[in-house]
């Protein structure tokens, strides 16, 4: 009756042990990055009570989530298919008002001044 069997010896070292090594399950059930740590300290400095306390809570804390930066690159307005007709019937106009202005000055005959119209109106 005095010595303790095999059995015994299970049934009482078996939840000892899931005791003790309570935070190492905790941090391995909760997936943690620092698991290695927490078994670490309760390995070896779980029987101390204080070293099992804190590596209960550091098996039961939440980690830290990875902060989200966000990058703002903002770019010039782009201008909308509007303004580049607009813009480029204004060229147009312009360059057609300088080749009138060049016949009527007489720098140009009147069969280069329709030359470049088409020309230009091609465009």
């Amino acid at each position: 009756m005095g010595r303790l069997g095999v059995t015994e010896l299970l049934v009482i070292g078996i939840p000892f042990l899931a005791i003790y090594f309570l935070p190492s399950i905790i941090a391995l059930s909760r997936k943690k990055n620092n698991v290695a740590g927490i078994i670490l300290l309760n390995f070896f400095l779980g029987w101390t009570f204080i070293g099992w306390i804190v590596s209960l809570i550091w098996a039961c804390l939440k980690d830290n989530e990875p902060q989200t930066i966000v990058v703002n690159n903002s770019y010039p307005k782009q201008q909308n298919s509007l303004d580049i007709k607009r813009n480029d019937f204004d060229e147009k106009l312009d360059s057609l008002q300088k080749l009138k202005n060049l016949l009527d000055s007489g720098v140009l005959s009147q069969e280069e001044f329709e030359q470049q119209k088409a020309k230009l109106l091609r465009t």
